[in-house]
């Protein structure tokens, strides 16, 4: 059973599932990172694509997914070391 955001499907692609391993994160706490993350767009993108981040342990986490419809396609996950000013710059 897939998890599901915005009344939608949360599905992964292979490249997010293998970064998601690396990243030791599940569907579901991805899902709860982009319901209950901030924006953290860090580059020009489409209007269907979405960049929610949260904050854990001294690093950021970033999922992003893309509305392709029926359902919302995780097309990456990742990780950085962020210091509190750039924290701060992320949430506005």
């Amino acid at each position: 059973m897939f998890p599901r955001w915005r009344g939608k499907l949360l599905l992964p692609t292979k490249t997010a599932q293998n970064e998601m391993l690396e990243e030791d994160i599940d569907l579901y706490k991805a899902q709860n990172i982009l319901e209950e993350g901030f924006d953290c767009p860090t580059g020009k993108r489409a209007g269907n694509v979405f960049e929610r981040c949260i904050e854990t342990k001294g690093r950021i986490l970033k999922v992003v997914a893309v509305d392709v419809g029926e359902h919302y396609l995780i097309t990456h996950v990742g990780s950085f070391k962020a210091s509190k000013r750039k924290i701060r710059k992320l949430k506005g």
